[in-house]
């Protein structure tokens, strides 16, 4: 693997590690003496300052260089870590999230274009693959290992254990902006990222968008998806609002086989985007739907769980569901970013996370939503409040398997080149 691929997949570990975070969450309470109605602070400051900044670093890596900026993000990264862990008071911790998520946001930003920029065309799918790879491992592993530091060393170390990785990224990252004898930089200023030879490949020039009928339809294939994106985003986030209710309080496991289990998606998801990758460089028509289609099924036979399902029915459901995402997010990306020119590489890997983002959103709004909603609608109706609650559960899956399917008939229309 390349340095710049290597700097880009640590970077973005680091980042998606931050899953450790919500296992710490009684324990930072305690520590505070805040209710745990507010300590959705820790997710909101984090969340918003990272929405906000997206696309302005999409903007200054365009503008100064995907390295320049995936360093910057990985010096603030590390010192917002630093503030998270040694935070004296409750007003330092949340200053110190909303710092952590400007870094996350120039990381998140510039890795994509990074990647894009600084290895050939042909190879682009292959090595966006390996950074969904990353990603996924990151939600894989970010609450295994928080649950496992949590008792011996307290809830600092979620904050603190993440700052020799970053620190590891930005070591690896040193030099990388430095022009390679008798070839092109890698991570340096635009203009001059990659071979001339690259100007004649998809997504390698900077021309003018086509004019006219073909023009709009490329636009509105742009649109269709990046809203897909956000709509299977939002979809998915059911399983992390309402899963982990189902597998603790609805089927009484434990905390070490509740998250053995519910671990299922996002390792599907983490062993999908490599595979999603080398098939969107072989260029495989419709796999972005299919792989949509693959996630409202797994969706929807969530949502059919019942008190009975065995274990495997359990990882089955959560792993189509997982599967579908990660299939679909590579060669989602991989077409954001070929139908923009090299001078905007740095944009289109900040409305891809900005739509991963706002879908995460609107999918805990959405979500939320509709089980308070049902599960009001069948108290009404008499039904006991266990029975409620799993009908209500029946119904949000439901719902989100629609959302899903939505998206699979954005992901029908790609964006030109």
């Amino acid at each position: 693997m390349r340095r710049p691929v290597r700097v880009a997949a640590l970077a973005t570990l680091t980042v998606m590690l931050d899953s450790a975070v919500n296992i710490a969450f009684p324990a930072i309470s305690e520590a505070f003496g805040v209710p745990a109605t507010s300590i959705q602070w820790v997710v909101l400051t984090y969340v918003g300052a990272f929405a906000i900044a997206l696309v302005p670093a999409g903007r200054l890596a365009d503008r100064a260089g995907p390295g320049w900026v995936l360093r910057a993000g990985l010096v603030l990264t590390a010192g917002a870590h630093l503030g998270c862990g040694f935070a004296p008071a409750w007003a330092g911790l949340l200053a110190a999230r909303i710092a952590q998520g400007v870094g996350a946001a120039l990381v998140m930003a510039a890795a994509p274009a990074a990647v894009t920029l600084g290895v050939a065309a042909d190879r682009r799918a292959r090595t966006l693959g390996r950074l969904g790879l990353a990603a996924g491992l990151g939600m894989v592993l970010g609450p295994l290992l928080g649950g496992a530091l949590l008792a011996p060393f307290g809830w600092r170390v979620v904050y603190l254990g993440r700052v020799p990785l970053a620190l590891g990224a930005l070591w690896l990252a040193r030099g990388v902006a430095r022009p390679r004898r008798g070839g092109a930089p890698l991570l340096a200023a635009p203009g001059s990222l990659a071979p001339a030879s690259d100007a004649a490949r998809p997504g390698g020039t900077d021309e003018a968008p086509a004019g006219g009928a073909a023009g709009r339809a490329d636009r509105w294939g742009f649109v269709a998806a990046n809203a897909a994106h956000l709509l299977a985003s939002a979809a998915l986030f059911a399983v992390w609002l309402l899963v982990p209710y189902y597998l603790l309080e609805r089927r009484g496991y434990s905390g070490v086989a509740g998250g053995l289990l519910f671990a299922a998606g996002p390792l599907a998801w983490a062993v999908a985007t490599p595979l999603g990758g080398r098939a969107a460089g072989r260029g495989v028509a419709g796999l972005a739907p299919a792989a949509l289609v693959a996630e409202a099924a797994g969706l929807w036979l969530t949502g059919r769980l019942s008190d009975a399902a065995s274990p495997a029915m359990i990882v089955a459901a959560l792993g189509l569901a997982g599967l579908g995402y990660g299939l679909f997010t590579v060669p989602n990306m991989h077409d954001v970013l070929g139908a923009l020119p090299r001078a905007r590489q740095g944009v289109g890997g900040s409305l891809v996370a900005l739509m991963r983002t706002a879908g995460i959103l609107a999918g805990a709004g959405a979500t939320t939503a509709v089980y308070a909603a049902r599960l009001a609608s069948h108290l009404r109706a008499g039904l006991s409040p266990l029975d409620a609650r799993a009908a209500a559960f029946a119904d949000a899956f439901t719902a989100a398997a629609a959302v899903a399917a939505l998206a699979a008939l954005l992901a029908l229309r790609r964006p030109g080149r």
